[in-house]
């Protein structure tokens, strides 16, 4: 089911703000209007409750609908804003762009203009919400690269190499010397020290830029010398204007697993 959607309405007229809200919520049932009657109480209403979109009149006492955004915007930076209004003009409409507006509507007595409205609703939270999903998503992605114990490498696949674009601090503790930057050179040259190793990487790398997955266990130089590994190479994306296919290489050091331990 999709989620629902608060929605706060500011507006000085009640019974123009009340009507509103019963043609608001009947174009969608997932929408739910919370009204107030100027930009004070919007604002104390934001304070208290988790609203997913403001729509407010411009012509109200004490603070307009451009200086409630304005307000709003030091707090709410990319709270959907829609600007619904009976007074339109151009300089209103430039100065609510510049504010930070979302979005401008006119306001209208016919149900087509609530339904538009509705739908300008929707949209503006349903993109607010992608945006931070994406954000949250990069954050993680972050957080586990940085962070885990494993090497990792992002590449792109440029004529059959592996040219690395980024590496997390394992990576680098693991497989680069200090001082040195391995950012745009290829990775198999710069893990691989013998010719049977490089051939075999040179096989992942083919099998990447079809597409497909590789897990093998691998041996490659570090720092401390030669090494075993679990190789997982994981292509992640291509970019149809040019081809060029990014994946991500994972180590996980297994030289000492399954060796015999001696007893006590």
């Amino acid at each position: 089911m999709p989620e629902p959607i608060t929605v706060l309405h500011v507006d000085d007229d009640p019974d123009f703000a009340e009507l509103a809200a019963t043609f608001i919520e009947r174009q969608h049932d997932r929408l739910n209007v919370v009204r107030a009657d100027s930009a004070g109480e919007g604002r104390t209403l934001l304070a208290e409750r988790d609203i997913d979109c403001v729509v407010s009149d411009y012509d109200m006492p004490r603070l307009n609908g451009i200086e409630f955004l304005q307000a709003l915007r030091q707090r709410h930076p990319d709270l959907p804003f829609i600007l619904f209004t009976g007074k339109g003009s151009e300089e209103i409409a430039s100065e609510a762009i510049s504010a930070g507006v979302t979005d401008y509507l006119q306001k209208g007595s016919d149900a087509e203009r609530y339904e538009l409205l509705a739908n300008r609703i929707t949209n503006a939270v349903a993109q607010n919400r992608a945006e931070r999903r994406a954000v949250e998503t990069t954050q993680r992605y972050e957080t586990l690269f940085t962070h885990t114990t494993n090497a990792i490498a992002s590449v792109e696949l440029r004529d059959g190499a592996p040219i690395i674009q980024s590496v997390n601090p394992a990576f680098e503790a693991t497989f680069v010397p200090p001082d040195a930057d391995v950012v745009g050179r290829s990775l198999d040259r710069v893990i691989t020290a013998t010719d049977a190793q490089r051939e075999q990487a040179e096989r992942i790398t083919e099998r990447a830029e079809t597409g497909a997955v590789t897990t093998r266990e691998v041996t490659r130089q570090t720092v401390d010398g030669p090494r075993r590994f679990q190789l997982q190479s994981v292509p992640i994306d291509v970019d149809g204007t040019d081809g060029v296919r990014s994946a991500f290489a994972v180590y996980t050091d297994v030289t000492d697993v399954g060796r015999d331990e001696t007893p006590p």
